[in-house]
């Protein structure tokens, strides 16, 4: 795991974990039990939080294999970022009277809205490709509003850089539909989002329940980021993603849903709005809107 070795999280699983990890009554994580074809970056995403922070919090390596029916604690975005405080690069061993003073810990920065990988290198002085190193992750990688990155200590802040020129063209969502979520407003094909919202408002009245997406990038996908999500599919560091081009959230016609419980709503009364069962009976989150 870049940035972190092995060893180190052995460390904090034996010693930090009993103050973040196990912290009983005082902890506001929410454990989650490991559904099909989840991964621990998958579950990561779908609460915006980084892998490394729900492994660290776990006292997992950031490339550790979940498996079906395990408990994964979910930390808060306060709790992720004190676990990934607690946790100190490896330092060499030095020779007597020549030892190099400890070398302070990562510091945590939440994602604010409309941030980046980038626009938060450059402000800590560092370039994309190295803090995407110290938090696992490529230069081209994606951010979620609110989870935590680490960024190391060798980073200098320098002012913030000059905002991207604005786009001359229409914006990936014009034209699309709004439905509500708990990461905001997200989009779907104007008919589909009317439906969607729809069969949200009878599941509410009928069920009591919410119907929402599970993250940011679980209703409509550009073509780019539904690459992405192939590519980190194809290295095993995400859920299984059709290849671009071929996703029906390209079109703004699918949701991945957050809980399984929503499925079974879904499936009982999603057939009336034009939200049913999909060809992939292993993947119980994806639900097509086909009426």
């Amino acid at each position: 795991m870049p940035g972190f070795p092995r060893r180190a999280l052995a460390a904090f699983a034996a010693a930090g974990a009993i103050s973040i990890g196990a912290a009983g009554s005082a902890s506001a994580a929410v454990p989650h039990t490991v559904q099909p074809g989840e991964t621990l970056w998958s579950i990561a995403a779908a609460n915006n939080l980084t892998t490394m922070t729900v492994a660290v919090f776990n006292g997992l390596a950031e490339d550790s294999i979940v498996v079906l029916g395990q408990t994964v604690q979910v930390p808060t975005v306060a709790e992720g970022a004190a676990a990934l405080s607690a946790v100190v690069p490896e330092q060499p061993v030095a020779s007597a009277g020549n030892a190099p003073a400890a070398a302070p810990a990562a510091r945590a920065h939440v994602v604010a809205r409309g941030e980046a990988l980038s626009t938060i290198a450059a402000v800590n002085g560092l370039s994309a490709s190295e803090l995407g190193a110290a938090n696992g992750r490529g230069a081209e990688d994606w951010v979620f509003e609110g989870e935590s990155l680490a960024i190391p200590a060798t980073a200098t802040a320098t002012a913030a850089p000059s905002p991207e020129p604005a786009l001359t063209g229409p914006s990936p969502t014009a034209g699309l539909g709004h439905i509500p979520s708990p990461f905001g407003e997200l989009h779907l094909d104007p008919a589909a989002a009317d439906a969607w919202n729809a069969l949200r408002d009878e599941s509410l009245r009928a069920f009591g329940r919410d119907l929402h997406p599970a993250g940011t990038l679980s209703a409509y996908r550009t073509f780019d980021q539904q690459a992405q999500l192939y590519d980190l599919s194809l290295e095993g560091r995400g859920a299984p993603a059709n290849p671009p081009g071929t996703s029906s959230h390209e079109r703004g016609v699918a949701v991945d849903l957050a809980t399984p419980e929503m499925r079974s709503v879904v499936d009982q009364i999603g057939a009336s709005f034009g939200w049913g069962k999909v060809e992939a009976d292993n993947e119980w989150w994806h639900v097509n809107y086909a009426p």
